[in-house]
């Protein structure tokens, strides 16, 4: 078999789009509402949260709405987590390509991720029209959304690399994966925010690099403010380690992808 180098991951950004696309269209090619399910599923879970949390445990302070509040950070969190999960399947779930083909494997995590892209638009959507409801002017410090976006993206690669790799040899990944993510879910601030964790507390909290991104997020959306740059410093440091952690855990167990697979 052909021996693929880095240098030749560029040779294959066909394939990649082919996958996402592929991914993309079958996910939604027989359910009635289509991608209408990319908009109604954020809407209604963060119903349900602005019920439980803000309606009957009043956890909600400050001017902004409880609803808002939570809105931007789940849109990172359900981005994460959707990805991850796919990330997590990418490899066990293409075993004929896999087995078959000379290709960097790393696309395959890489294309999941992006798959989720269409997801993640339709969030924003939603948040766009509550945002008009709500009468929150935008700004200029918005730009930075796209920055925040290119980083969360490099943290789930960092992981999904790490998940999907494990998953080959161990498919207990599999069911681990969700209790991971409901776990890192209550860690991270998005159905509270960062003030709310007492300040002995809040550097702890600042070593889940999706503290950085959401709550900058939340800076320059709903307080018209530049990005937590302390708490982005955690997140880009982690994010970069993750990485380069997965990258090279992965690398090293491809070799054996088609012999167990």
């Amino acid at each position: 078999m052909q021996r693929i180098t880095n240098n030749n991951l560029w040779k294959y950004r066909h394939l990649l789009l082919l996958l996402v696309w592929r991914d993309v269209k079958a996910r939604y090619k027989q359910a009635f509402f289509g991608i209408g399910w990319a908009i109604l599923t954020p809407i209604v879970i963060a119903l349900v949260f602005t019920l439980v949390f803000d309606v009957f445990f009043k956890i909600s302070k400050g001017p902004i709405p409880y609803l808002l509040t939570f809105f931007t950070g789940f849109i990172f969190w359900n981005f994460f987590s959707q990805s991850i999960s796919s990330a997590t399947l990418s490899v066990t779930g293409n075993s004929n390509l896999v087995t078959k083909v000379a290709f960097p494997k790393e696309i395959l995590v890489l294309a999941s991720i992006l798959g989720r892209i269409p997801d993640l638009l339709a969030s924003f959507l939603v948040l766009f029209l509550l945002l008009v409801f709500y009468q929150i002017n935008f700004s200029f410090f918005m730009i930075w959304i796209i920055p925040l976006i290119f980083l969360e993206s490099l943290l789930i690669l960092g992981v999904g690399l790490f998940f999907s790799a494990t998953n080959v040899y161990f498919r207990d990944i599999t069911a681990i994966t969700p209790l991971v993510l409901m776990v890192w879910l209550y860690l991270t601030p998005v159905i509270y925010s960062l003030d709310s964790i007492p300040q002995r507390y809040r550097f702890f909290a600042m070593l889940n690099p999706l503290t950085g991104i959401i709550e900058s997020f939340r800076k320059i959306i709903l307080l018209k403010q530049p990005p937590d740059f302390v708490a982005l410093a955690f997140t880009i440091a982690i994010t970069f380690l993750l990485l380069v952690i997965g990258y090279f855990f992965f690398k090293k167990l491809e070799k054996g992808f088609a012999d167990i697979i």
